[in-house]
């Protein structure tokens, strides 16, 4: 055998083992370029993803709502301030000597309760002229709330201060008989229906005007948990001049 067949002969294992590794090369370049993802691999991302959006969604939804519920607070709290304004406004003698349906020598303490409850009723933003506010349907088509929603209705109670041992007569007669009264103790209280709050919904057909404060104690058998309410309490201090003759 020449040197020319010797070397053949001796390199054609090399030549085999090489084809071989190529052959593997090209088989592993056509599966990299036919890789891909798994049917249960794609399942179980489409349920990440939609749990993950679900999510999401309540949560912004739940923000959305309390957003919304710390707007009708705000409102509450401007309303029942500018009534405590009202009422603070008047004189010492005008609210410990008749009440606020006009009724001279009222019992401690009294309220306005006694007033139809339209003519207590508060709103934010007024619809335009052109719209009836009892609509439902064109305060709705104008961009407002309906009656029962973004309406408030108030209550003022007014209560005496006394020294102890030592309560005022009534009717408040002389100036001896007011002298007994260090002050007034004044209370607003703003009731709203409360409809950012999905768990306790009002029920249909509750309107504001129906609202009573036994529905915001929650001891008592009437407390509803979708009434919201803001409170506000000051003192009247009796700064009347009298006459002591």
């Amino acid at each position: 055998m020449d040197a020319s067949n010797k070397v053949t002969t001796r390199c054609s294992p090399c030549n085999a083992k090489v084809r071989r590794q190529r052959l593997v090369a090209a088989r592993a370049r056509r599966m990299r370029g036919q890789a891909g993802f798994t049917l249960m691999e794609v399942l179980v991302s489409v349920v990440v993803f939609a749990i993950s959006v679900v999510g999401l969604v309540a949560l912004e939804s739940r923000a959305i709502e309390s957003q919304k519920a710390a707007r009708e607070i705000r409102a509450g709290q401007r309303i029942a301030q500018q009534v405590m304004a009202e009422v603070m406004s008047r004189g010492f003698l005008e609210l410990a000597t008749q009440d606020f349906e006009g009724v001279a020598d009222p019992a401690f303490p009294y309220d306005d309760q006694g007033i139809d409850a339209d003519d207590r009723m508060r709103a934010l933003g007024l619809p335009p002229a052109d719209v009836d506010p009892t609509d439902e349907a064109a305060l709705t088509a104008a961009g407002h709330t309906s009656v029962s929603q973004g309406h408030y209705i108030v209550i003022r109670e007014v209560d005496w201060i006394f020294a102890p041992g030592a309560v005022p007569p009534i009717p408040l007669v002389t100036a001896a008989d007011l002298g007994m009264v260090n002050g007034l103790s004044i209370d607003v209280v703003v009731m709203w229906l409360d409809y950012a709050n999905p768990t306790y919904p009002p029920p249909d057909g509750l309107q504001t005007a129906d609202l009573t404060p036994e529905m915001i104690d929650p001891l008592d058998p009437l407390f509803r948990p979708y009434v919201n309410y803001v409170q506000l309490r000051n003192i009247r201090a009796n700064d009347a001049v009298l006459d002591p003759s």
